[in-house]
């Protein structure tokens, strides 16, 4: 094993640093972004550059070197967690990345600190932030604490594995909901609520039509604010599910089609939405108040309520997973449940003779 410091001459007559690594029977190059400029740069310069180099080097060689081992290297002992937070954020591109900003914002919170070195993230911070994600003062509810605590130990693996940690503080945390897997945690609207609130004055027409659409469809915020009129053809619709890519492709019901009216160019966007989450959610709640419907709706209440209606009109478990997107029945069966509970609900209110 080698590392050793080289340098590239430039066309400017500068000199680039790299590293030449020898590990494992490879060799690869490690280019370090630090140059000289031999017209511009100070003596002093240049010498705080190739020192700078040479502290790289050394430490690239020390990780290399206990890879394997229970020794930590100083360096990344001093590494600030929430600074490789917010870089790993940064870089992180697959379909969760907003429940790992939310999660890292929660995170924020929970310790009130600017900075937060990696060596101070123990077993017991991981624990209290768990206990912080589902106490009142986090404001979660639902799968989203546990959602998020998973977001949490996805990071604490990468970093681990660059070495910030022998082995994630986490390990071993097993996150336990207060509520049920099985049980339907939103609120759903029944077919009775959601002709009120067509009739009802929203305050904009684009989220009342989107959200009434979801309400038919079982699209979510993400996907109803990227649906374009390409995924409508002969009254069906066939797009693909933002947080898991699966596929939805299913029949429009009339009352679907007339929500979305008339076809437009293939690349338009059905819904103009142009506000935020967080202002969708304040136009939901005046909406549902002035339609004197007593209770707490967001915009994936929508997703749930489609469900249920399919399960109450007589759809099969494998048919309304299909239509919700969902890679297996598991989460489906939450649905079913809820409709069951419905009915026991529907038996017990029977008159009595």
């Amino acid at each position: 094993m080698s590392v050793q410091l080289r340098q590239k001459e430039l066309k400017n007559k500068g000199k680039s640093f790299y590293l030449d690594i020898y590990h494992n029977g490879k060799r690869h190059y490690e280019f370090l972004g630090i140059r000289i400029n031999t017209k511009e740069d100070s003596p002093a310069k240049r010498k705080e550059k190739t020192e700078l180099a040479k502290t790289i080097r050394s430490q690239r060689e020390i990780e290399l070197i206990s890879e394997g081992t229970n020794y930590t290297p100083k360096h990344k002992k001093k590494i600030d967690f929430l600074e490789y937070y917010r870089v790993y954020l940064a870089n992180y591109q697959k379909k969760d990345k907003r429940m790992i900003k939310y999660s890292f914002e929660k995170f924020i919170n929970y310790i009130n600190e600017k900075s937060f070195q990696a060596t101070e993230l123990t077993t017991k911070v991981c624990e209290g932030y768990k206990d912080y994600l589902i106490s009142p003062e986090a404001g979660l509810s639902g799968e989203t604490p546990q959602n998020y605590f998973s977001r949490f130990k996805k990071v604490l693996r990468a970093a681990s594995n660059d070495g910030l940690f022998r082995e994630s503080p986490a390990n071993g945390i097993i996150f336990k909901n207060s509520d049920d897997s099985d049980k339907l945690k939103k609120e759903v609207l029944t077919a009775d609520e959601l002709k009120i609130l067509h009739k009802t004055y929203c305050g904009s027409d684009e989220v009342k039509r989107a959200f009434l659409f979801a309400c038919f469809t079982g699209l979510g915020i993400a996907e109803i604010r990227k649906l374009k009129w390409k995924a409508v053809n002969n009254n069906r619709l066939k797009t693909y599910r933002e947080k898991t890519g699966s596929e939805i492709n299913i029949p429009l019901s009339s009352s679907a089609i007339n929500l979305i009216g008339q076809k437009k160019n293939s690349e338009n966007l059905i819904f103009d939405i142009a506000i935020s989450d967080n202002a969708i959610s304040k136009d939901l709640k005046a909406w549902t108040k002035r339609a004197k419907i007593d209770k707490n709706i967001t915009f994936y209440c929508g997703r749930h309520t489609f469900a249920v209606q399919l399960l109450s009109n007589g759809a099969n478990l494998k048919t309304v997973s299909d239509c919700m997107g969902h890679k297996n029945t598991r989460h489906t069966i939450k649905y079913l449940n809820y409709v069951d509970s419905l009915k026991d609900s529907a038996i017990s209110n029977l008159p009595e003779l």
